[in-house]
C-alpha cells in the first residue's frame, strides 16, 4: 500500500517526545517489514538539518516531506496548518492516510472529504496519542475559553470523522467515551512500537548486580509526569538512605526546569545526595543509560496514555517502578503488574523506594505484547482498509 502519514512530531527531530518515538517506529514498520511505500508528512518544527534528515529516510525507505513555513507561523495557527496538511495531501495519490488527533493536523482533510469535495477514495485513519485536553487535564490547566479551547473541539472532531481510529490504550478509549466524543464504528487498541525494526537495546547479561542502587527519573520535567511527587517522596526518606547516592532525572525541561528539580531537592543534596540531570538525550541514548548500571527507572506519572517509557523498559528488561495510573499497566504481563506500578500518590510512592533502596531488589517485569503481534494487527487493518476502498 501507499502510506501517507501526517505527523506534527517524528523521532529524533522531536527529542524526547512520546508521539515522535511511536509515529517514527510506526512508520518505518510499515516500510521495512510490511514493504508499504510510506510518505511522511512532518508538520512540526522547523530544523536547519531537515534536508540531511530527508535524505537519511530515503535510504531507510521512507520518503519525509515537510509541512511547514520556515519562520515556523504555521505552528502557532492550528487552522492554517490543517489546510496547509490538506493542501499538499490533494495533489498525491495514497491508497490511506494516518492523522494523529494532538493538534488535529488531518482537520480540513476529514472535512472536506466528509464533504464530497476532495480525498474521497482514500480511507482516512487517527493514531490517538492523547489529545490537547487530555494534556491540559494532565497538567492541571485547562483552558475555557480562546484558541486552545478551539482546538479541543477540532481534535475531538478529528476522531470523529475519521472511518478508523486506534488507540494504544484502552484506558485512552474509555477516557473519550466518559466524555461523550464519537468514535469510529472501526476503533481498536493496538499498543504503540517503541523500537525500530530489529533495534531493541539488550540490558547487557549481569548489569545490576553489583555497587548502589540509583534512582533515575525517566519522563519530562513536567507536572503530569509526576516530578513533583517524585521529590517529594525522596523528601520522606532518611538521610542516610539517600547520603552517597545518585539520583538522576532523565527527561528534558518542560515545565520545571533543571533549576527547579535542583531547589526542590537543596536539602537531600546538602546531606549528601547526588544530583544529576540529563535532559539532552534521546529516546536510545536514554534507554542505553538506564540499561547499563544498577539504575531503577521511576515514572510516577498523574496521568499516561500508553507510556512508551514503559514500554522501552518491559522491551530491554530494565527494572522500574511506574504509575499505575492510565494504560501503562496494559503494556506488562498481568502477574507482573503489582511488582512495577504504584499508585502516584507521594507516600505509597515513597514506601516502594524505600524498599527498593533498603532490599536491593529492582522490580522488572515483562511485556504483554510481542511486537511481532502488534505488526500483524496493523497489517489485517490496513488490509480491510484496502478491501473496503476497493
Amino acid at each position: 500500500m501507499n502510506i501517507a502519514v501526517v505527523t506534527r512530531e517524528f523521532s529524533p527531530l522531536t527529542r524526547n517526545g512520546g508521539i515522535g518515538t511511536a509515529m517514527r517506529c510506526l512508520c518505518e514498520f510499515l516500510a521495512v517489514e510490511g514493504g508499504h511505500a510510506v510518505t511522511v508528512y512532518y508538520t512540526g518544527r522547523p530544523h536547519p538539518g531537515m534536508a540531511l534528515f530527508a535524505e537519511a529516510m530515503r535510504r531507510r525507505g521512507l520518503r519525509f516531506r515537510p509541512v511547514v513555513s520556515l519562520p515556523g507561523l504555521l505552528l502557532r495557527d492550528p487552522v492554517r496548518r490543517s489546510r496547509k496538511a490538506f493542501s499538499v495531501l490533494v495533489g498525491a495519490q495514497h491508497d490511506v492516510c494516518l492523522f494523529h488527533e494532538f493538534m488535529a493536523d488531518g482537520l480540513f482533510c476529514l472535512r472536506t472529504r466528509r464533504r464530497g469535495e476532495g480525498l474521497t477514495d482514500m480511507p482516512m485513519g487517527v493514531v490517538t496519542h492523547g489529545s490537547s485536553l487530555w494534556v491540559d487535564e494532565g497538567n492541571g490547566c485547562v483552558s475555557g475559553e480562546g484558541k486552545r479551547r478551539e482546538l479541543y473541539a477540532m481534535e475531538r472532531e478529528c476522531c470523529a470523522l475519521a472511518d478508523f481510529l486506534v488507540s494504544p490504550s484502552r484506558y485512552l478509549l474509555g477516557w473519550m467515551r466518559e466524555r461523550g466524543w464519537t468514535l469510529p464504528r472501526d476503533t481498536r487498541c493496538i499498543p504503540n512500537f517503541t523500537a525500530l525494526p530489529g533495534s531493541v537495546p539488550p540490558r547487557p547479561d549481569g548489569a545490576g548486580q553489583d555497587g548502589t542502587v540509583e534512582l533515575v527519573f525517566f519522563g519530562r520535567l513536567e507536572e503530569r509526569k509526576g516530578v513533583r511527587v517524585f521529590c517529594e517522596a525522596l523528601a520522606l526518606l532518611s538521610p542516610e538512605l539517600l547520603s552517597g547516592r545518585r539520583v538522576t532525572f532523565l527527561g528534558k525541561e518542560a515545565g520545571f526546569r533543571a533549576a527547579d528539580v535542583r531547589a526542590m531537592l537543596a536539602r537531600q543534596t546538602a546531606a549528601g545526595l547526588q544530583l544529576a540531570l540529563l535532559t539532552g538525550l534521546g529516546p536510545d541514548e536514554a534507554r542505553r543509560y538506564l540499561c547499563a548500571g544498577r539504575r531503577l527507572a521511576v515514572m510516577p506519572s498523574l496521568r499516561e496514555n500508553s507510556p512508551c517509557v514503559v514500554a522501552e523498559c518491559l522491551e530491554s528488561g530494565i527494572p522500574f517502578l511506574a504509575s499505575s495510573v492510565g494504560g501503562g499497566r496494559e503494556l506488562a504481563r498481568e502477574e507482573d503488574r503489582n511488582n512495577v506500578f504504584c499508585v502516584p500518590e507521594t507516600t505509597a510512592l515513597a514506601e516502594r523506594l524505600r524498599r527498593a533502596l533498603q532490599d536491593g531488589n529492582l522490580p522488572a517485569g515483562r511485556p504483554a505484547h510481542t511486537r511481532e503481534t502488534l505488526f500483524a494487527q496493523w497489517q489485517e487493518l490496513l488490509r480491510e482498509q484496502a478491501l473496503q476502498a476497493a
